[in-house]
């Protein structure tokens, strides 16, 4: 039982009202990681996602929703003295979550606005490490569904991290999906 990823995951969707739903979710993953026979690996994370639709909504529309979800970290890592610069045993922790807001304001179309935070900056190693320090992303969206399996989405990045400073990005995704998919009420 040592050498098994464990991933528990517990959900409930609540009716709030006729307009109204709620998913709520509890989830986790636990098991070895291969820095060590010894050293595991835990995540925990909740989730969060509410949306409002009028009863007389036309093909789905309008709708506002908010998704959040947040997870956190605890990494055990082995010493690793064979590396040209050796690291010592530590465990590392780290967290993060985002909440996003959208706007389904017309048929096949809806805006939103999306923030995330991480932080983990806690190795004994390279505490200056762009990828371990604070970071936060600001994400304004809009998005076009071509048809109930595809979509494509135009977003603009705002990033700022502790230990890379700011940057700026534009990004255009196209998804799509084939074959069947389950049935959901909202």
């Amino acid at each position: 039982a040592h050498d098994l990823l464990f991933a528990p995951r517990i959900a409930s969707s609540f009716e709030l009202s006729d307009t109204q739903t709620l998913v709520t979710g509890l989830s986790g993953a636990f098991g070895p990681n291969d820095t060590g026979p010894h050293n595991r690996t835990e995540i925990y994370g909740v989730d969060l996602y509410w949306k409002w639709k009028p009863a007389d909504a036309f093909e789905g529309y309008p709708y506002l929703s908010w998704q959040t979800e947040a997870l956190s970290r605890r990494f055990s890592a082995a010493a690793d003295r064979l590396s040209p610069v050796p690291l010592p045993a530590e465990t590392l922790r780290d967290s993060g979550f985002y909440s996003q807001f959208l706007y389904g304001f017309e048929p096949r179309w809806n805006a939103g606005l999306r923030a995330d935070y991480v932080t983990g900056n806690t190795a004994k190693f390279d505490a200056s490490d762009p990828f371990r320090g604070d970071r936060y992303r600001f994400s304004p969206e809009l998005t076009f569904f071509p048809s109930e399996f595809s979509k494509l989405r135009l977003q603009y990045n705002y990033d700022h991290g502790d230990a890379f400073g700011t940057a700026h990005s534009v990004w255009m995704q196209l998804e799509f999906g084939l074959g069947a998919h389950a049935a959901h009420k909202f």
